[in-house]
């Protein structure tokens, strides 16, 4: 029967110590590989795995371990994206929120005027494609709301026949509905944010608003006026503060993307 030695001299025990004179200096030990005791002939358990190391804070900042990202300069936690002004960072332009990916927010302005726009425009598609497919015959003449003597005394000035007279009005039909399309895609761009559509829709709504009230106020006062006060306070609502300063921010921001 062995007897197990309980001296760590046998069995290739690890040494603590230098064998010979003392030098006065205390060397740097080995951590104790058998922190619970060593016994012969039993196999050492195994050393305690490290935890990975944290990386390294970037230069000219400091980290603590668990600490949350930092925010950017200028925001506070909780905050949206902090906007870059002459005077340093700030919140958004007065009216304007944050929308999707950092956007500012359509300021509802906007959406009215898309919606006055709109509404303006739509009485022209339904007589344009109207007008399209139209037949003048006497009886629509008599439906007019105009004395039959004039208009009988405007054809003979003119010249024109019946069949003349309906292509006139299919041809003015026409463009009644390509003006109006035009007016609404317009209005469309200017509401996705292109500065540029709002100007055009101020020149159409000039060049031809004031004739439209002329020619529609004799016999039809109240629809000309209601088109004409669509168009005029759609095209005011673009061109109002909250509308200037969201196509500002809209330019500024591509502008800085590209």
């Amino acid at each position: 029967m062995d007897i197990v030695s309980s001296n760590p001299g046998q069995h290739d025990a690890p040494q603590y110590y230098r064998p010979g004179p003392s030098t006065g200096r205390y060397p740097q030990y080995p951590q104790n590989p058998y922190p619970h005791g060593w016994h012969g002939g039993a196999t050492p358990p195994p050393a305690p795995q490290q935890a990975p190391a944290a990386p390294a804070p970037q230069p000219g900042t400091t980290a603590q371990p668990g600490a949350a990202p930092q925010p950017g300069p200028g925001q506070q936690a909780g905050q949206g994206p902090q906007w870059n002004t002459a005077s340093g960072w700030g919140p958004p332009p007065a009216g304007l929120g944050s929308g999707p990916q950092g956007r500012p927010a359509r300021p509802r302005q906007v959406v009215t005027a898309l919606v006055a726009l709109v509404a303006a425009a739509l009485p022209f598609v339904v007589m344009g494609i109207g007008a399209m497919f139209a037949t003048i015959n006497d009886a629509v003449l008599n439906d007019t709301g105009l004395p039959r003597a004039d208009i009988d005394a405007a054809l003979a000035q003119t010249g024109l026949t019946m069949d003349q007279l309906t292509q006139f009005v299919r041809v003015m039909g026409g463009v009644f509905l390509v003006l109006a399309l035009v007016w609404i895609a317009l209005a469309v761009v200017a509401f996705l944010g292109a500065g540029g559509a709002r100007i055009a829709l101020a020149v159409l709504a000039g060049v031809y608003g004031i004739p439209l009230l002329l020619l529609m106020a004799p016999t039809i006062p109240l629809f000309a006026v209601l088109v004409v006060a669509l168009s005029v306070a759609g095209v005011a609502l673009l061109f109002g503060r909250p509308a200037k300063e969201w196509y500002a921010t809209r330019k500024l921001g591509a502008a800085s993307r590209s």
